[in-house]
């Protein structure tokens, strides 16, 4: 096989067709989902179709020219009801670490990272899904959300999810992250560090936490005189913090990071702001820098 000279500078081009998307979602699914199906149609064929959907965000009729055997509207509905929502959280993990599994190490230190979603809902609420629809703060007219809590691995600098958990009404966020711990345990991993997204900053979560010894970062929630105090300034430092009310109360570290931006946003310098337990696993300094909108942007420990 010959290959295109090589010229400083170039990088060719790789492109991912949405085939080999499809090709590498459906094993995983077609392994440990099943769907009993009427006529001549195959559970593959309904998780193709509802697949291809969703990769290349287009209609029913649309995927009828890729594929040949093609779920109807009707169809797809009925059969996609068969579905059981526990059994489905059940398989979730193995449906998503079916290939990653391969890749990563086990007894490996591992950065791990998890978000806590909420997606509004418009719907009614009725028995199939009253336990899963979350009431919350009025986001884009609604107060009403399926809400989900997404756990991570970066390896490499890549990303990938190795669990998507629908949270239930009577659940805690410590309750989900005790399970995601566990997974990590379950898979003979090691955390080098805990990324989470402000959703999960309460007193309950960072007593978890520090009692589990898992080192942590989670951005900081402006709220209240005294955490607005000692975020004032526009030097990187470090700070104590009792954060409580008047049943319970914690002390934090506050690692406060300034990044200037140099002109490049009209605001000037960008205050970059984490709560962080550095104590496990020998970390003792530690610089992170994060949007808001991706916690994970650049990660650097040392």
């Amino acid at each position: 096989m010959s290959f295109p000279p090589y010229k400083s500078g170039y990088s060719p081009k790789i492109e991912l067709k949405s085939k080999k998307c499809i090709d590498t979602v459906l094993r995983p699914l077609t392994d440990h989902v099943t769907i009993k199906i009427n006529g001549s149609l195959t559970s593959e064929d309904v998780f193709r179709t509802v697949v291809s959907m969703s990769i290349n965000r287009n209609s029913v009729h649309s995927v009828t020219t890729q594929y040949k055997n093609v779920a109807c509207e009707t169809s797809l509905r009925y059969h996609l009801k068969k579905l059981n929502m526990e059994e489905l959280i059940k398989s979730n993990e193995k449906i998503l670490l079916q290939e990653l599994i391969k890749t990563l190490k086990t007894g490996k230190c591992y950065e791990f990272a998890a978000d806590y979603t909420n997606d509004p809902y418009y719907g009614k609420k009725d028995s199939s899904n009253e336990k899963y629809v979350i009431g919350g703060q009025a986001k884009k007219s609604t107060n009403s959300f399926y809400s989900y809590v997404s756990l991570y691995i970066i390896n490499k600098n890549e990303r990938f999810t190795i669990s998507v958990l629908p949270v239930e009404k009577d659940k805690t966020k410590v309750e989900y992250l005790s399970h995601l711990i566990g997974l990590i345990k379950k898979l003979n991993f090691n955390i080098k560090i805990l990324c989470l997204d402000r959703e999960f900053y309460s007193i309950d979560v960072f007593k978890f936490l520090q009692s589990n010894q898992v080192p942590h970062i989670v951005p900081v929630v402006k709220k209240g005189e005294r955490i607005k105090q000692i975020l004032k300034g526009n030097k990187a430092r470090s700070e104590q913090y009792v954060m409580g009310n008047s049943k319970k109360k914690i002390l934090l570290d506050i690692v406060i990071d300034v990044k200037y931006l140099k002109g490049k946003r009209k605001k000037g310098d960008v205050k970059i702001l984490v709560l962080s337990f550095l104590e496990s696993n020998g970390l003792q300094k530690r610089s992170v820098r994060f949007t808001e909108e991706d916690l994970l942007l650049n990660l650097h420990t040392g």
